[in-house]
């Protein structure tokens, strides 16, 4: 009998509709815009530049193709080789703004009461798609080789910048969206989420000091920058310039942030820190202008102000956040320990060879050892005074104690105030009369009652109410009861 029961038990279980586990339509769709659409992006402007600058130099369309993987490798900053020449030194711009779009578009696809499998789905997908399209791009390098000369790069190293790059922005996008989840709550202490803010203030602190100093430099040698872009001859060259060194702005700021901190940028054989400078052969590139034509100058340690400044700031920030000196100083520290790791990978990403040039680079450890001594320096002192500052106790007033005032001195009210005309002091004289009154308890039985007055007599007299009060009438057989 229970075998019976049990068959009939397996066979409902099987005709029973099982639940699905994979996405559903709509999230399919989903998935397939997070692992397609930054990439199928990439590759549309790719061709469509490529086709634009063979057509502008009357080239055939042969290497259409290699141009294409060639600039997705550019872009996910993968080294590249044409023609023989070791091409290291990619443009950083392209790649933060990949970045920031694959990290928009997973934010807007999961929230914060997202489930953990679809946030799962999410990540793979925005990493699968940009994986599918550089495997289809070294296979189609590779077949371009014999064109164009663009020798095939490592595969092993093209798949670990793409999936570098899209791992950090599609985690950045994820822990933005789900910052205010249980599990992001429930993971991260309180103070690792306290301290991101303070994180992100100094990082951009720091870049816009690195800005301000590119700036500064480009103005005081505008001459140099303008001899160089008109290097380009004609209006199509001078716009390449012009757009390559736009696409470089951000490694030259990396650099310049390297020097203010005391590090040392190096392009070949030319060197640039606070200290001392070495003159070398440099491409025509209207960007590099900002490197000094001559010896270092001493009113350059101004540039130090840079991370001191960012420094400061961090201390105030980690102080505002706590009570206690330890946690403030030890707060700063952590924040600088990042700070410093991530200065030294960008760093590192800014650089790479160029040819014959030699190595574009910034002395990466000292790059990152640097940042992080200085925020760590002036911000543990800046946190431990402005706690200190605030566990002072503020100086308090003594306040004079109030004395009783006799009861006999409340009785007495002010004086009148003298009438200032005939009116006023007529209207005064006419109150000053003392008004005499009885107060009964019983009204005689021969009297009628009083009839109430037509209008009530307002007086407003400051001298005191003459009454007297008397006892009722009584009868006469006796007292009265």
């Amino acid at each position: 009998m229970s075998d019976l029961l049990n068959r009939e038990t397996r066979r409902a279980a099987a005709r029973a509709p099982r639940a699905s586990t994979g996405p559903t339509p709509d999230q399919s769709r989903m998935l397939a815009a997070v692992a397609f659409k930054t990439s199928g992006l990439v590759v549309v402007i790719a061709t469509t530049l490529a086709l634009i600058t063979l057509v502008s130099v009357n080239s055939d369309l042969t290497g259409t193709l290699g141009a294409i993987a060639g600039s997705w490798f550019a872009v996910h900053l993968v080294p590249l080789s044409i023609g023989g020449t070791s091409l290291g030194v990619a443009p950083l711009l392209p790649t933060l703004i990949i970045g920031w779009s694959v990290a928009r578009t997973v934010h807007h696809s999961v929230d914060s009461g997202t489930d953990r499998r679809v946030v799962r789905w999410v990540f793979a997908a925005s990493m699968a798609g940009p994986l599918a399209v550089t495997a289809i791009a070294l296979a189609v390098a590779k077949d371009a080789s014999t064109v164009i000369g663009l020798s095939s790069p490592n595969a092993l190293v093209a798949f670990s910048w793409v999936a570098g790059v899209h791992a950090a922005a599609s985690g950045t996008g994820l822990l933005l969206a789900r910052w205010d989840s249980p599990l992001i709550r429930g993971g991260l202490p309180d103070w690792v989420r306290a301290l991101v803010a303070p994180f992100v203030r100094a990082i951009s602190i720091l870049a816009a000091g690195g800005a301000a100093v590119v700036l500064l430099a480009l103005l005081a040698s505008w001459e140099t920058a303008g001899a160089l872009l008109e290097s380009g001859r004609d209006v199509v060259g001078m716009l390449g310039l012009t757009v390559v060194s736009v696409l470089y702005l951000p490694n030259v700021v990396i650099g310049a942030l390297a020097v203010a901190t005391g590090s040392t940028a190096g392009f070949g054989d030319a060197s640039v820190s606070l200290f001392s400078t070495t003159g070398g052969p440099l491409p025509p590139l209207p960007i590099l202008a900002v490197l000094p034509e001559g010896s270092a100058q001493t009113i350059w340690v101004v540039m130090l102000a840079v991370p001191i400044g960012a420094g400061l700031l961090l201390g105030r920030d980690c102080a505002i956040r706590s009570a206690d000196i330890q946690v403030a100083v030890s707060s700063v520290w952590v924040v600088a320990a990042a700070t410093g790791v991530l200065a030294a990978l960008f760093g590192y990403a800014a650089g790479g060879n160029l040819g014959t040039f030699g190595t574009v680079e910034v002395t990466v450890w000292s790059f990152g050892l640097l940042t992080f001594a200085w925020l760590a320096v002036a911000g543990s002192i800046t946190a431990a005074l402005v706690v200190w500052r605030r566990a002072e106790p503020e100086p308090t007033l003594d306040e004079p104690v109030p004395m009783p005032v006799p009861a006999a001195e409340l009785a007495i009210e002010a004086a009148p105030a003298e009438p200032e005309d005939d009116e006023q002091l007529q209207e005064a004289d006419k109150v000053e009369e003392v008004v005499e009154a009885e107060v009964v308890d019983d009204v005689p039985a021969e009297m009628p009652p009083a009839e109430e007055p037509d209008a009530t007599v307002e007086a407003a007299t400051d001298e005191p109410l003459d009454a007297e009060i008397v006892a009722p009438p009584g009868d006469q057989d006796g007292p009265a009861r």
